[in-house]
């Protein structure tokens, strides 16, 4: 009677490990493969290739696992047997269409991206003010800059001395892809009437902006200041390779035009990297690029590139400084046109101060 009641119960135990022994295969394939479970009585499909598990992929793995310790029959997984909040991995594909979306935004911006220049075209001038709304005052403005200064129009008046109040600076140029600019240290400034402006910057144009008596000369220097309020006053210095007539003379004929070594320390010193600023330890003084007379025509205009803003004083000082044909040439090398068209003068007032 023993026997007999003894085989059943081992035959149970054999079974539950002989159980446990084909459902362990089945857990660690799923660790790999993670096929969805079916029930034992479904035919089997063909297996398909799915994504290596996910975080929803263990959460099924570790329900399947637990259902197989409590021996409950057949093995199928419900959603009901999942930990509150998982979710099959399935559902993940959704993120797709925006990395599509993220990827076509620049294509936009670059088709629209044109940049000023000097050159008739997109960027031209007569185009300056369709590339941005703040470039509006390059086409809509009515005191524009440069013009061309006709001295029998010109007032001529008792007007109050430019005192240039400079001193020696750090060299620090740039060629900032539509000139060569100088920033310059603290403490230069320009007094006109009572007011102080700072000296920022001076750049230079090939030829002239500024024309006198419809004549360009072969370059000009802007030099640029700004008051403390944000007004801003330039001061135009010409610069020719011809000595007025009548020339000067000497016993060996014409007086050559020699180099103005501050243009010539400039020019040693351009970088060789557009948009890279050096600051090579010269020590340069902008005194040297004044006339020794400080005579000028004054008027009211605007910035001569982009946005064009008005309401900038101008200084146009009526001689100019000297400069070799070499140092033009080199200049001519980097930017052999970098000039605004002369702009409508309209019924602005210029003014000259008397004498030379």
């Amino acid at each position: 009677m023993k026997t007999i009641s003894q085989t059943p119960r081992f035959i149970g135990i054999a079974c539950a490990l002989f159980s446990l022994l084909i459902t362990g295969n089945a857990f660690s394939n799923d660790s790999h493969d993670a096929p969805a479970p079916a029930t034992a009585s479904a035919p089997a499909a063909p297996k398909a290739k799915v994504p290596p598990p996910a975080a929803g992929d263990d959460q099924m793995s570790k329900a399947l696992f637990e259902k197989i310790s409590k021996g409950s029959g057949d093995i199928v997984i419900r959603t009901g047997d999942l930990p509150a909040g998982a979710t099959p991995s399935e559902s993940k594909p959704v993120d797709k269409p925006k990395a599509v979306k993220a990827a076509a935004k620049p294509v936009d911006k670059d088709a629209h991206d044109v940049h000023w220049s000097y050159v008739d075209g997109p960027g031209g001038p007569e185009n300056w003010g369709n590339l941005s709304k703040d470039n509006l005052a390059c086409s809509k403005g009515k005191t524009q800059s440069p013009i061309n200064i006709n001295i029998d129009r010109a007032v001529k008046a008792e007007l109050a001395p430019l005192e240039f109040l400079y001193r020696p600076s750090p060299l620090s140029i740039v060629d900032n892809g539509h000139t060569v600019m100088v920033n310059y240290g603290e403490g230069s400034n320009l007094l006109v009437d009572g007011r102080q402006y700072r000296l920022v910057q001076f750049h230079f144009h090939k030829p002239s902006e500024e024309a006198i008596n419809g004549d360009r000369t072969d370059m000009v220097a802007h030099l640029v200041h700004q008051h403390h309020d944000g007004s801003l006053v330039v001061v135009g210095v010409l610069m020719s390779t011809k000595k007025p007539s009548p020339a000067r003379k000497s016993w060996f004929g014409d007086e050559a035009v020699k180099e103005n070594p501050m243009i010539q320390t400039l020019w040693n010193n351009v970088p060789l990297i557009k948009g890279k600023t050096e600051m090579p330890g010269v020590i340069i003084d902008v005194n040297q690029l004044l006339p020794a007379d400080r005579s000028y025509f004054t008027y009211m205009g605007s910035l001569t590139t982009p946005p064009c803003s008005e309401n900038v004083l101008w200084f146009v000082m009526k001689n100019p400084i000297y400069v070799s044909e070499e140092q033009v040439k080199n200049f001519d090398r980097i930017y052999p046109m970098n000039a605004r068209p002369l702009q409508p003068k309209g019924d602005r007032l210029i003014k000259e101060t008397r004498g030379s």
